[in-house]
């Protein structure tokens, strides 16, 4: 099948959407929707892009296209993906994080469900080569049975890159759910970013169904790489090491250092998402696989909130951090 695309929000996330579309045979790019008119022209020619628009509803209105790409900041995908959803688009890919409050990402799970359209959050590591390998290995035994999980990175917040990193953990052990959050957060002055409240560090322990543990730092406690530590009964996995390798593999029979091809994740969800719609599998990045990573990231905020761990499902569908800084708890 044949598909129209469009694309709200042209800023430096959205050159990775519109590449990943573009030269497909299927996929017509019709239009696209940035409020700063400079950006507009900018994407356009970069993009080939033959309409812009200032607001994201006449695009919608105009067009009718069949997916829709979101990369604008976190506290416009709820709204623009229930409007995507009900102008008819078959399918809407939105950026991450998937939403800012639990609320808002059960919204647009729902709102595409009542439309009939399908719906992707960008969580394109699960295509890292890296990771791939990873997932394989642990599936052979090659470091026995996985126990423990270490992923951290040092830039941003939860949602903003936080939200990879739980998803690649939730990748690691099979989407098994997680039953229960102990988290805890620092704020020790107000911070914004992409329009939201922000934290500047934050610590987790996830526990899952299938008896794997996973410990997670982000911001400014955290590490400078993005990188993680698959632990099991008779071996280790490290995944961007800090020596630089892209994966290092240690077993009773040695130690290995793995240097991989460079692989585009961006274009390999899209790849999925196209067979998704042509009658494919469901997309390992779909909108209620998604609310799952994002209701551990709103739990570890609700464990810091209550001083307590946080047993799953999450009851609480507000924003945590909002809350206890409406309640003076943190700056």
């Amino acid at each position: 099948m044949s598909y129209r695309y469009a694309i709200l929000g042209c800023g430096r996330v959205a050159g990775g959407h519109a590449n990943a579309y573009a030269k497909r045979g299927n996929v017509e790019a019709v239009a696209g929707a940035e409020v700063d008119a400079a950006r507009r022209r900018e994407f356009a020619e970069a993009h080939g892009m033959p309409a812009m628009h200032g607001d994201y509803r006449d695009l919608l209105t105009e067009h009718a296209p069949d997916i829709v790409s979101i990369c604008t900041w976190p506290p416009l995908h709820a709204e623009m993906t229930k409007a995507a959803a009900e102008a008819g688009a078959k399918l809407v890919h939105c950026e991450k994080p998937m939403a800012v409050s639990l609320g808002e990402c059960k919204e647009m799970v729902a709102a595409c469900d009542a439309n009939g359209a399908k719906l992707v959050i960008g969580h394109q590591h699960r295509w890292d080569g890296n990771a791939n390998l990873a997932v394989q290995l642990v599936a052979e035994g090659a470091i026995g049975d996985l126990q423990w999980i270490y992923g951290y990175c040092g830039s941003r917040d939860l949602l903003a890159n936080g939200t990879h990193v739980v998803d690649l953990v939730r990748y690691f052990v099979d989407d098994s759910p997680a039953k229960m959050v102990m988290g805890q957060i620092d704020r020790p002055e107000p911070r914004v970013d992409f329009g939201h409240e922000v934290e500047h560090a934050a610590i987790a322990h996830v526990y899952f169904e299938n008896g794997v543990r996973a410990f997670i730092e982000q911001g400014d406690v955290a590490p400078p790489p993005y990188a993680f530590q698959l632990i099991g009964t008779a071996g280790t996995i490290s995944l961007n090491a800090p020596e630089g390798y892209a994966m290092r593999v240690i077993t009773a029979e040695g130690e290995r250092a793995v240097d991989l091809p460079p692989t585009n994740a961006k274009r390999a969800e899209v790849d999925a998402i196209l067979a998704w719609l042509d009658g494919g599998p469901p997309h390992p990045c779909r909108g209620e696989n998604a609310l799952k990573t994002h209701e551990i990231l709103m739990s570890v905020y609700e464990s810091s909130r209550r001083h307590a761990a946080v047993r799953l499902p999450l009851a609480n569908d507000d924003f945590p951090l909002l809350q206890m800084i409406d309640a003076g708890d943190v700056p």
